[in-house]
């Protein structure tokens, strides 16, 4: 047989070479518990690469909503440009909201601009990645897609079938919420645990079977657990129980074990030039009812009038309470069965529910932080005009929200207001809410001061959603994130300054491959031992193309059930 020397040493010294980037997600994960954790000694693979690699803070898109973080991560440009910023479309000629899904990105995203470049990657449990691209590799949608049986759900479409021959069932969320509604927590960490590990198993198989210049995996369920447990965990959090804490306290850190179990068994696998780094999306800590209250502090203020309540709207309020919290599990399912839509009509118009337009010139969904104006031409009823009366009124309420306190401290609760035009750039700055708000971080907010003898009409404070209730979820999203970096060419050294839409941009560099001029993200060249060789390009290859899908009733229905479980929908 002719054995060629050189082709063989060729292959060789190219394999030694050969760069490759492994990206963990970690979907709301947090230095606040990670650091601590590490200092007594639970997590050995995190406390490996803070102490050999590069780390620091990662700051996360305006609203610290993940449907943006992770598109501005996979775009490196921020939503303005993208045009995503939220698991759903707001149509304010309808006081009304659209399902979206990854599809309708306008910008390419980094695995297929990496596939351009003739890159193989691998990408696992994106969100924002239905339908699945077609790439050089293999692609898994994420938490927008319907389910894994769902057409378009993965690239190759017999991928699903491999993996459930042999992983068993795709878990594509463990529905955690629900279970504690349904009063099931046990079964509900069984489910969790079971998904961070089929996530591990599925991820090293891809990494020892296939080839990949690129590999991503995110393990959402992190931040799931963060919603629903944090006040088991937290001394300080208002619905703290020392009898729940003991059964329950740990379920957060068990998480992060099975995540830094991980990470381990990732690392394991990369050669001595790959890149590793980590990332999450957003921070996390304690929920407070403040975003809840936006539209009542509003009408206190003279912003939002209310129609005097009807008994109807009364009826059905205490009716959806009555559905969605108490019923048993077998009679909310029935129910769905007579009356299919019932529900999801009742739950689209409560949030807006007696609001009177006509005297209402601001408006919240009291989800979120952020506030939209009743602008005419623009919304349905509108009723501030454009020009001057909208710009006087968006800073009449900057101006109270600066002064916006806690119920029961009286301290300043607003950190920053933060209007659209200000922080955010590009052709889709116009669905941006008109105003965002950054809560403060560095205080326990118990709620907002309303001044209720200025009420009138207006609906009781306390949420009514489970899903929402910060009752039942007790920790949220906040604005700072994580970013590690490990690998041969990686520096020891803290960084600062990094944002979630640096990370494309520094993938495309350390890979050799073109950086388009456009993006928002820069190269965090800091972190690395020696300068990168930065290629740009004002153009993208037109394959670029996302492949977008519309969702059926049905599917339309699961994508609601599932963010309403995981707290993202009212």
């Amino acid at each position: 047989m002719f054995f060629d020397k050189k082709s063989l040493f060729s292959s060789i010294k190219e394999r030694k070479v050969k760069k490759r980037v492994v990206i963990i997600g970690l979907d709301g994960a947090t230095f606040d518990l990670i650091e601590p954790w590490v200092k007594k000694g639970l997590l050995p693979h995190f406390a490996t690469l803070l102490e050999q690699g590069a780390y620091g803070r990662l700051d996360s898109v305006p609203n610290m909503r993940s449907a943006a973080a992770w598109t501005s991560f996979s775009t490196g440009k921020n939503p303005g440009k993208h045009g995503i910023y939220e698991f759903y479309d707001f149509i304010p000629s309808r006081y009304e909201i659209e399902f979206i899904n990854g599809g309708i990105c306008a910008e390419p995203t980094l695995w297929k601009l990496l596939s351009d470049c003739g890159k193989k990657v691998i990408v696992i449990n994106v969100p924002m990645t239905y339908p699945a691209q077609t790439v050089n590799g293999i692609l898994i949608a994420g938490l927008d897609a319907p389910g894994p049986k769902s057409k378009g759900f993965c690239f190759p479409p017999e991928i699903i079938t491999t993996l459930e021959k042999r992983f068993g069932e795709y878990i594509l969320e463990p529905g955690l919420t629900g279970y504690i509604i349904g009063g099931n927590i046990k079964a509900g960490i069984e489910k969790l645990y079971k998904e961070l590990e089929q996530k591990k198993e599925i991820a090293c198989y891809f990494m020892d079977n296939y080839e990949w210049d690129f590999f991503m995996v995110v393990f959402r369920s992190l931040d799931a657990v963060q919603h629903c447990f944090w006040k088991y965990m937290d001394p300080t959090h208002p619905q703290y129980n020392p009898k729940e804490a003991a059964l329950w306290g740990d379920t957060i850190l068990n998480a992060y074990r099975k995540i830094d179990e991980a990470i381990g068994e990732i690392k394991k696998r990369l050669d001595a030039n790959d890149l590793l780094l980590i990332m999450s999306d957003h921070g996390f800590g304690q929920k407070h009812p403040a975003s809840n209250q936006l539209n009542a502090w509003l009408a206190s203020k003279g912003y939002l009038n209310y129609h005097t309540p009807s008994d109807f709207i009364t009826f059905l309020k205490w009716l959806y309470r009555l559905m969605a919290g108490i019923t048993p599990r077998k009679y909310k399912e029935m129910m769905a069965k007579i009356l299919p839509d019932f529900r999801n009509r009742i739950h689209s118009r409560l949030c807006f529910t007696g609001i009177n337009w006509q005297a209402t010139k601001a408006y919240s969904d009291t989800l979120f932080p952020n506030i939209r104006i009743n602008l005419k031409g623009r919304e349905a009823e509108g009723i501030v005009e454009p020009g001057k009366e909208y710009h006087e009124l968006i800073e009449r309420i900057k101006e109270d929200l600066q002064d916006c306190r806690d119920a029961k401290t009286g301290e300043r609760i607003v950190e920053e207001v933060l209007l659209r035009d200000e922080i955010y750039h590009g052709p889709y700055v116009f669905k941006a809410p008109d105003i965002t708000i950054r809560w403060r971080e560095d205080i326990q907010i118990s709620g907002i001061k309303i001044e209720k003898v200025q009420l009138k009409n207006v609906p009781a404070l306390t949420p009514f959603i489970p899903a929402e209730d910060y009752r039942v979820i007790s920790g949220d999203h906040r604005r700072y994130g994580i970013f590690i970096a490990f690998g041969k060419e990686v520096r020891q050294v803290k960084v600062e300054g990094v944002n979630i839409m640096d990370l494309a941009p520094t993938t495309l560099a350390f890979l050799e491959c073109p950086v388009l001029e456009d993006m928002d993200g820069r190269v965090i060249e800091e972190i690395f031992k020696h300068n990168l060789k930065v290629k740009q390009t004002s153009i993208s290859l037109p394959s670029h193309t996302n492949e977008k899908a519309d969702y059926s009733e049905e599917e339309v229905e699961d994508i609601k059930e599932r963010l309403r479980s995981l707290g993202y929908l009212e």
